[in-house]
């Protein structure tokens, strides 16, 4: 790569050589980009002064936005250092991968600006998307005004933001640019400025462009009146990319409030020390209590025993921990009635990612749990007799072998058949037969200890399973009992008494390892032994 040599010492070069520099790059690269800077290193435009011999001219943002990231902090020390001595040079890496140098020159004495140049021995349509980046704009300007808000002089920049020529503004009441809407502020502000003199007031207001667009601007009128410059000096600042970004920020706070408003759950934020930042109408629906200042209080319908767990999956939350999800009871104040949520709790951060506060939707499950609650019952409740069905008792009897082969005790299994049940189904009929199968089903729960659970196995089937069974004489002694329990008569369709016969097998399970098809298996056998003997009396046996 062909670079001009500069000889960049520590001491500053004088105007002669810089303008002999210039020159020299110019003449001896025709063939490089080439922008004008002023001494903020912000772009502005070529002055006709400089002549090119065949360069383009590049219109950019900003210098510092030619170079790719690893070669901006050379280029800012560059620019440093042409600011000290008046002419500087750099290897960089252009944006679009090319390598180049960079020739900073500062000829303000002879052309007002600084002169930057990029040269490198690729052809230049390698330069390509360099050339066509639009200008940055400025997003600070000043106004002069007098006593009654008349612009006086209006800065290039303000020109620039506003797209007016300077003959445009000087001569127009400031006003007249404001936004119908914030006139009224805009006066407020300015009379409350009037009466300090050597004060300030800000102000943020629309102005209207040449084009009849608005942009919001941000006003610091200072009164100086009373001074030397005798007038209003105002710093315009344009803050379009604030406001818009807080016109967005708002649009997206009311799209979430309306879409909590709109959900058929209670939607209850709270902030890392539980109060209340928001609740939508449907949750004081939900909690049967109006708007509260903390979750505590928002929440208080809670009943006392489901407040605990509610606290701590909160506080889980809170202190960073997963998400949760539980079901809590409600007593509706006024009423009787309980009330069943479900609650959903979700985490909050800050920009940080610390904890900053949790989300809750509560919904009302009342009937879905009560329906769901039915149909768990319907699924392992025999109808007929309330009794478990065979799936669910079997179940059971699993379980409770587990549990006690962990421990000391024994299980032990009634297994039960009502004898003649198909003749009372043949002489009176499918009702008294079914009168028959619940009531035997109520006197063997007559029978039944507190812990002990009765299943249908089908048919006239019946199976108690006796759970924590020390030894085979304290299971005969339960089917002796529940032998007892059938024997008084029950009254069946038409008044009929009947008795009911059975009979009836005991198994236990004296050592660990037995499986519950095996127990109900042997209690089975040893009830087709009873039904041979006739006698209604228990039969066991031991596993």
């Amino acid at each position: 790569m062909e670079v001009a040599t500069i000889d960049a010492t520590e001491l500053p070069i004088d105007n002669a050589a810089r303008d002999a520099m210039l020159e020299s790059l110019l003449h001896q690269h025709p063939g490089a980009l080439v922008t004008a800077m002023d001494g903020y290193g912000r772009v502005v435009d070529l002055p006709p002064s400089i002549v090119l011999a065949g360069q383009r001219v590049l219109a950019t943002r900003s210098a510092i936005d030619l170079f790719e990231a690893d070669s901006r902090a050379a280029m800012l020390d560059n620019w440093e250092r042409a600011k000290l001595v008046g002419s500087a040079v750099a290897p960089v890496v252009l944006v679009n991968g090319v390598e180049a140098s960079c020739h900073v020159v500062d000829v303000r004495h002879s052309h007002g600006v600084f002169v930057g140049m990029i040269v490198a021995d690729v052809q230049i349509e390698l330069f390509a998307g360099l050339t066509d980046r639009p200008p940055v704009m400025p997003k600070t300007g000043r106004m002069d005004k007098d006593e009654v808000a008349m612009i006086r002089f209006a800065d290039d920049r303000i020109c620039q933001i506003l797209h007016y020529d300077v003959d445009d503004l000087v001569g127009t009441r400031s006003l007249d640019l404001i936004h119908p809407e914030d006139q009224a502020r805009a006066i407020d502000a300015w009379m409350e400025m009037l009466t300090s003199p050597g004060g300030t007031t800000r102000l943020r207001a629309r102005h209207r462009r040449k084009d009849g667009s608005w942009l919001w601007m941000e006003l610091t009128n200072n009164n100086l009146l009373e001074q030397a410059e005798g007038s209003v000096v105002t710093e315009m600042i344009d803050i379009s990319d604030e406001m818009a970004a807080l016109e967005s920020l708002r649009q997206r706070e009311q799209l979430l409030a309306r879409l909590a408003e709109a959900l058929p759950s209670g939607v209850l934020h709270v902030d890392r020390d539980r109060n209340v930042v928001y609740a939508n109408a449907r949750l004081h629906s939900v909690v049967g209590v109006g708007p509260s200042a903390t979750v505590e209080e928002q929440l208080a319908a809670v009943i006392a025993d489901d407040r605990y767990p509610l606290a701590a999956a909160l506080q889980r939350v809170l202190l960073g921990g997963r998400d949760d999800d539980l079901e809590v009871r409600l007593g509706i104040p006024g009423t009787s009635k309980v009330q069943r949520c479900a609650v959903a709790i979700r985490g909050l951060t800050d920009a940080d990612g610390a904890p900053a506060g949790a989300v809750l939707c509560i919904d009302d499950v009342t009937e879905a749990s009560a329906l769901r609650a039915e149909l768990e019952r319907r699924a392992t409740v025999d109808e007929l007799t309330g009794c478990l069905n065979r799936a669910a008792v079997l179940d059971e009897l699993d379980r409770t072998l587990r549990r006690d082969s962990a421990g000391s005790s024994g299980t032990a299994v009634v297994f039960l058949d009502l004898d003649g049940f198909k003749e009372v189904n043949d002489t009176f009929g499918h009702k008294a037969g079914d009168q028959l199968l619940a009531g035997a089903a109520a006197r063997l729960r007559s029978g039944m200890r507190g812990a002990d659970v009765i299943g249908r196995l089908g048919g006239d089937e019946f199976i108690i399973v006796l759970p924590s069974i020390d030894s085979l004489a304290e299971a005969m002694r339960i089917g002796l009992r529940l032998a007892d329990a059938l024997t008084a008569p029950l009254e069946i369709v038409g008044g009929v008494p009947m008795r009911i016969r059975s009979s009836i097998g005991v198994a236990w399970a004296s050592a660990a390892g037995v499986t519950a098809d095996a127990l109900t298996a042997a209690a089975d056998r040893a009830m087709y032994e009873s039904k041979r003997a006739g006698s209604s009396e228990p039969v066991y046996v031991t596993v």
